[in-house]
């Protein structure tokens, strides 16, 4: 779980991809409001990648969000972790369904079990917040029931 020293660290991973357009962007307002959703990487003391999970308990599914990992720790699997983090969480929550929105990394969800639907799979909440001039698509996925117990903490690599 990401605590506050770390809103540097994830403010400076997902800085760039904020300034791209790939990421909304977080002011430190934003992302210290939100903390407790995020999750971070961490390898020798450095965070290294990070995540957020916002449930929405009512409709049992979870947007998945801020997907980063540092420029020089890429293709190296930490994505892959902080997501397979943040289903498992999900799961152990009771959630059945993720979602997320993205405008240019649809091929990595798809490749990981999203498939493309419709806005209305939405929970409502969230869709008066979309931004629609973002042209996002919407993804969604199913989870397995929870099974294994575990309780969730911070990730190291």
């Amino acid at each position: 779980m990401a605590r506050v020293a770390d809103i540097p660290a994830i403010k400076q991973i997902i800085q760039p991809l904020e300034e791209s357009g790939i990421l909304v962007r977080r002011t430190d307002a934003e992302v210290l409001e939100a903390l407790e959703s995020f999750t971070v990487v961490e390898r020798e003391g450095h965070i290294i990648g990070c995540a957020a999970l916002f449930p929405f308990e009512k409709e049992k599914c979870g947007e998945v969000a801020a997907i980063a990992v540092s420029p020089e720790c890429r293709g190296e699997g930490q994505g892959d972790k902080l997501l397979d983090y943040i289903e498992k969480k999900a799961s152990s929550l009771g959630l059945q369904m993720l979602f997320l929105l993205t405008t240019r990394t649809a091929d990595w969800f798809v490749r990981r079990g999203f498939t493309e639907c419709s806005i209305d799979s939405i929970p409502e909440e969230r869709r008066k917040k979309i931004n629609l001039s973002r042209r996002s698509k919407y993804y969604t996925k199913q989870l397995p029931p929870d099974s294994s117990g575990i309780r969730f903490n911070r990730v190291y690599s």
